[in-house]
């Protein structure tokens, strides 16, 4: 079963927000609050990766979800949301450039959104920052104040980003999304694959950036 990550234990900053990770061919799951929880990608949503249990260990009831973001469409981050929406009535956030992908399937529920928008959290407002390259709406989420990047599949710990082969992926833009998150300042990392990068989150983007350089 996928196992659940109190990430204050290692980082203050963190307090408040938990990780799931999960089976298999699935993504991170962070939650971030608990009694008004948003939580960001939702996992492939299969049999391994049944989302609820985990979240009823941390106390998030239906009647808590208050909103679910996705940082792209692919399956490992986006199908989740559908065994979230059975029992609880979130509003999902999805780029509005991945959002075709998805959209029909969520109804009601969808809200799209786009460079420098702000999600409120039950903790701190996540601003939006538009990261193409691994697909075509992707998007990292930045808390500006504690110095917070949910990167998705932009960025990876140790210097590795996200895959660019895909349908609407392209390295030219992966490249430009890495450049934009090395200016920002970031303490924490949260990708969407891997462990937390808990400090040294400037350098791994730098590092990250320069790695998807050379490739290119």
């Amino acid at each position: 079963m996928p196992q659940v990550i109190d990430l204050s234990k290692d980082s203050p900053t963190l307090r408040g927000v938990n990780m799931i990770v999960g089976d298999g061919l699935c993504s991170n799951i962070f939650v971030v609050g608990q009694d008004e929880a948003t939580i960001i990608d939702t996992g492939v949503g299969n049999r391994l990766n049944p989302v609820w249990p985990q979240l009823e260990e941390l106390g998030v009831k239906p009647g808590n979800v208050d909103k679910v973001v996705l940082t792209h469409a692919h399956h490992d981050h986006a199908m989740g949301a559908f065994l979230i929406l059975e029992k609880a009535t979130p509003k999902v956030y999805v780029h509005s450039k991945d959002a075709k992908y998805i959209a029909s399937s969520l109804g009601d529920a969808l809200v799209k959104v786009d460079e420098g928008d702000v999600i409120d959290t039950e903790l701190w407002p996540l601003e939006v920052i538009w990261t193409p390259g691994h697909t075509e709406g992707g998007m990292c989420l930045y808390a500006r104040e504690p110095r917070i990047l949910f990167s998705g599949d932009t960025a990876f710990p140790d210097g590795y980003f996200g895959r660019f082969d895909g349908e609407s992926g392209s390295i030219d833009d992966l490249i430009e999304s890495l450049r934009k998150l090395t200016k920002l300042r970031v303490d924490v990392m949260l990708a969407g694959h891997g462990v937390p990068v808990l400090q040294g989150a400037e350098d791994n983007l730098k590092l990250a950036l320069r790695n998807a350089e050379l490739y290119s």
